[in-house]
């Protein structure tokens, strides 16, 4: 039976502590949150690999369940990326990782969510999607040996921005899980139907709306179709959480919107289509 939650992305509402965050979510009957650690962050990448455990007691602190974890190894996509074709910042990265997960048992959080990584000079891209491959599938391994769900973004200016490689890469890797999220596929001038095949492997999914060209518009602009996804996740019997990931940002024009109407709109747009399922075929 499909069953699913609602989450908040904590990185939404920008310049609010994570217990703030967490009391806005659950302000809108939002009860999970997802969180977001990047060096230097609210949540600090570097601060949860040098004491996981402590972290982890901090972010408990904000009284809410916990949803997934974004952790980005560096600063910037291509710093310390998963598919480096540098050995020592792979293996650096899976030392890190096993502090991550320490972290996520400790603050009771059921996935972790990385970037697949990027093009890099002096390999082609089919090297460096080899390279991810192979980089994820021993992370996942280390995930799964501590029961945390690993999952991994298909996202703009990462090595894997199309949906059809997407689909390819997953059927390659069947360890593999992804976070599904149309708008950096639609970003980059794909259909949202496009990405439909990737429901089977979705383990969580960020919802905003988005267009031909842009990652995050308003709604009235949004050319996702909400019926269709509702229907994708229903056909893959998902069982898991769809986080509302709004947010205000100048990367990619992701400031030009209010992220609280936006998400209210969307908050309550998919109560709606969850609760109506099946739709009528008239």
């Amino acid at each position: 039976m499909t069953t699913i939650k609602f989450a908040g992305a904590a990185w939404s509402f920008v310049g609010a502590s994570l217990s703030e965050s967490a009391a806005i979510w659950q302000a809108l009957g939002v009860e999970a949150m997802d969180l977001m650690a990047v060096p230097g962050g609210l949540l600090d990448s570097r601060e949860i690999e040098r004491d996981p455990e402590g972290q982890a007691r901090r972010v408990t602190e904000a009284g809410i369940p916990l949803s997934n974890l974004l952790y980005v190894f560096g600063d910037g996509f291509d710093d310390r990326p998963v598919n480096s074709v540098d050995e020592s910042v792979r293996a650096a990265n899976r030392e890190t990782f096993k502090r991550v997960l320490q972290f996520c048992k400790a603050a009771g959080i059921p996935s972790v969510l990385v970037l697949p990584g990027v093009d890099q000079v002096g390999i082609t891209h089919e090297e460096a999607v080899e390279l991810s491959a192979a980089a994820m599938n021993e992370l996942a391994a280390l995930a799964a040996a501590e029961d945390v769900l690993f999952l991994f973004e298909p996202h703009v200016e990462s090595v894997l921005e199309s949906p059809f490689e997407t689909l390819a890469f997953l059927q390659q890797n069947p360890a593999l899980k992804i976070v599904l999220d149309y708008s950096h596929f639609m970003a980059k001038g794909y259909g949202p139907g496009d990405a439909d095949p990737l429901g089977p492997y979705a383990g969580h999914v960020h919802l905003r709306h988005a267009c031909d060209g842009k990652l995050q518009v308003r709604w009235d602009d949004g050319e996702l179709d909400l019926h269709a996804v509702v229907e994708v996740l229903m056909d893959a019997d998902y069982n898991g959480y769809l986080t509302l990931e709004y947010e205000h940002d100048p990367w990619m024009d992701c400031d030009q919107v209010d992220v609280m109407t936006e998400t209210i709109k969307m908050r309550d747009e998919m109560r709606h289509l969850l609760a109506t399922y099946p739709f009528s075929q008239e």
